[in-house]
């Protein structure tokens, strides 16, 4: 199986814990429309804030997209580095790296405020503005510390102080840049009672502290003298009164306060004056705002919906979207140029087709925007709209297991359809590969299904496996199997009950040891209600027994979500034992011991098992899928995408087999290294050995026998960065597999 990159985390080489896996990120082939997916497990994207970074220290930017998978779910960062050449988009995901970023929820952009060459975090919260400051270096990897907790300004600049914090709608993203042209971050945003927008200046400059301080006042309530409401601008507005400070504290604004906008601050005819594109809530289209006044005094004259079609060059793809677009102003392909990718700001809008990526073409400063493609990264990854819930089975028996995802959705311009993508396994049972043959397997989009949440048995006892598939109603439906390979006939809720927490996440499983497969449904509130099968092998008939089985509840924070879970379980049996999985709304994955009395307390072994948090509303499937005799795990998660993680994996830690302590006896140095590095075995007998170098997306550099319990290695001229060494040692006995990271300078 092809390895997948390293990640930067300490935890990495820990010892395994109790309510640890024996698993780590990997990878499997993907096919789709005969073309291989260079990044099938990056997760998916689906609204999103869009920005550059340099992820690995390579002095190339690379992209991340802050997702907000639900309106109800806090954001990932999906991190993606540029492996291309000038003017080249070829990205490999990352998403390790995204364990590096600080929460965060609302919205999220980069840049670079203290002129360090690093870009910070400008993020959202309780209706301002927080900022992390980037501390990240090769050896510490990325990194980021709170600067501000939340961003003030001073209203009265001309008289006595009056410091508030700034408004910024959790909605939308204000503007951020160097609005006056003298180096540091200025701030525009709209007010917190009207529709005007503001200009908080950034005085670090004028007060002596170069580019590296946040010392903000208000210099105008009604900046290019525009408003902007119910889709449209006006223009030539008279100032209003100066705008009152927003007080987080009383929220005196909060029944008047704008909705949300999204402020994208571009110069984009080179005259040294920022114009703007605005994208707002409920609007289908983003306006350009031409500016035409001074630095000192924004005057907006033009303005236009058909943008980046305007002035009218090139092709005719304006942004155009369902509901609410936002643009990012970004280097996508590597040549110093930043181009322009648009997307929702809000779920319920484009979702398999939600980055817009339109290049620079300009040759100048100037810029000139040309559509590429709508699925920028997308187009590389497992992506199944909004959020995915995997399953792994042999539908064709053909000895292969292969993948099954349900989703709430993909987008169409009325409402959000569920389905089920079907990838069927063309490789060994070894080395499975997965090829997609449809995303609308069974035909479930004619259904107008909200929610296709599936579970996988043959409940009928005819010797074919069956689909239910679970519905935000509550309900669940009936996949039945006619026999012919792919054909199923849809039973509109056969069994009659609507869970009392909608939606419905469904598991066939034997809970009671009868050999008939009960029914164990995930639910909104975070428990799991349990329906006995007390039908015969041949006819199913589901009863509910409780509501609360085992006193499982997985809900979210009270504060965020209020009452919801989202629970979505995976029952196993190991041994004798049985074993459950459960995903919840944060996208944690808890692990429970199930008693065998099953009237019993479920005992909780772990609420966040190996640590991993892909993403919102997370979904495990936890199947032995390259025949090893160990299990595998597959998350969803409410970006639509999918990850990984193999028991075959590179970088598991310690298999069973190794020695004790195999970490402190096999040292590596120097560290950071320069040209050459050392390698020190002590009381360690091996036959053979190998030593593997590996750059940070998991490519093999080198690799060099070991031939002795001192050697030096070459580093044949190697970039400076951050690599993983792998040491294989092995004799009769047993096998000692150990990564090191090694800094590079």
């Amino acid at each position: 199986m092809v390895k997948y990159y390293f990640i930067i985390l300490a935890t990495l080489f820990t010892k395994i814990s109790l309510g640890q896996f024996l698993i780590a990120r990997d990878t499997i082939s993907v096919i789709e429309n005969n073309y291989v997916l260079k990044m099938p497990w990056a997760n998916g994207i689906n609204c999103s804030n869009v920005s550059n970074i340099d992820l690995n220290f390579d002095n190339k930017k690379d992209v991340v997209a802050f997702d907000k998978p639900t309106l109800f779910s806090p954001g990932r960062y999906r991190c993606f580095i540029n492996m291309g050449t000038v003017g080249q988009t070829k990205y490999v995901a990352a998403p390790d790296l995204s364990y590096a970023f600080p929460p965060g929820s609302d919205w999220s952009i980069l840049l670079d405020y203290n002129c360090d060459g690093k870009e910070d975090i400008f993020c959202s919260v309780n209706g301002g503005i927080k900022i992390y400051r980037n501390i990240s270096t090769p050896s510490l990897g990325i990194n980021f510390v709170l600067e501000r907790a939340i961003l003030n300004t001073d209203y009265n600049p001309s008289g006595p102080p009056s410091v508030f914090p700034i408004y910024a709608s959790s909605i939308g993203v204000p503007g951020i840049a160097d609005i006056d042209n003298d180096g540091d971050l200025d701030i525009l945003t709209f007010s917190s009672g009207g529709f005007y927008i503001e200009y908080h200046v950034n005085e670090s400059q004028e007060q002596g502290y170069g580019c590296d301080s946040l010392i903000f006042k208000l210099e105008t309530g009604c900046w290019g003298k525009i408003t902007e409401q119910g889709c449209s601008v006006s223009l030539n507005e008279p100032c209003s009164p100066k705008p009152m400070p927003f007080n987080i504290i009383d929220h005196s604004f909060k029944d008047n306060r704008h909705a949300g906008s999204c402020l994208l601050c571009i110069d984009a005819n080179s005259d040294n004056l920022m114009d703007l594109i605005l994208g707002d809530i409920s609007c289908d289209h983003v306006q350009f705002a031409s500016n035409t006044g001074s630095v000192t005094s924004a005057l907006i004259t033009d303005t236009t919906k058909f943008y980046p079609n305007y002035p009218a060059v090139g092709n005719t793809t304006r942004i155009k979207m369902n509901n609410f677009p936002c643009a990012y102003h970004v280097d996508c392909d590597g040549d110093g140029k930043k181009d322009l990718v648009a997307t929702p700001n809000v779920s319920g809008s484009e979702n398999i087709k939600s980055m817009w990526y339109y290049k620079n073409t300009s040759a100048t400063s100037t810029v000139n925007f040309q559509f590429v493609k709508n699925n920028f990264l997308q187009d590389e990854m497992i992506e199944v709209g909004q959020n995915s819930f995997p399953v792994v089975f042999d539908y064709d028996g053909d000895g292969k297991k292969d993948l099954l995802i349900g989703n709430y959705g993909y987008y169409s311009p009325t409402n959000l359809k569920a389905q089920l993508a079907l990838y069927k396994n063309i490789g060994t049972p070894a080395q499975p590969s997965y090829s997609l043959i449809t995303k609308d397997f069974a035909n479930v989009a004619v259904q107008n299904l909200s929610h296709a949440i599936p579970t996988v048995g043959d409940i009928d006892g005819d010797g074919d496996i069956d689909i239910l598939l679970g519905t935000s109603s509550g309900q669940v439906h009936w996949l039945e199997h006619t026999g012919v390979v792919g054909n199923y006939t849809f039973h509109n809720n056969p069994f009659t009950f609507t869970t009392t927490s909608a939606e419905a996440a469904p598991q066939l499983f034997d809970i009671d040891g009868d050999t008939k497969l009960d029914l164990m449904i995930g639910t909104k509130n975070g428990r799991i209600a349990y329906y006995k099968n007390i039908g015969s092998t041949t006819v199913p008939a589901y009863t509910l027994i409780t509501n609360f089985f085992g006193s499982v509840d997985v809900k979210g924070n009270i504060n965020v979500f209020g009452i919801d879970g989202y629970a979505v379980p995976f029952f196993y049996k190991e041994n004798s034992a049985t074993k459950l999985l459960v995903g919840n709304i944060n996208g944690q994955v808890f692990y429970y011991d199930v008693p065998s009395v099953i009237t019993n307390t479920c005992n909780l072994i772990d609420a966040d098992v190996n640590n991993y948090n892909e993403g919102a509303q997370a979904a495990a499937f936890y199947e032995d899928v390259n025949n090893d005799g160990m299990r595998d795990l597959f998350i969803g998660n409410g970006s639509g995408g999918l990850s990984f993680f193999s028991s075959k994996a590179l970088n598991i830690g310690f298999p069973e087999n190794s020695l004790q302590n195999a970490n402190d006896q096999i040292t590596l140095f120097p560290n950071p290294a320069t040209d050459r590095l050392q390698l020190k075995i002590d009381a360690l007998e091996f036959e053979t050995g190998t030593l593997f170098l590996y750059d940070i997306v998991g490519k093999e550099i080198q690799a060099s026998v070991i031939q002795s319990n001192s050697q030096t290695f070459l580093l044949n001229n190697l970039n400076s960065g951050i690599y993983f060494a792998k040491v294989v040692l092995s004799n009769k006995a047993k096998t000692v597999s150990i990564t090191k990271k090694v800094i590079i300078e």
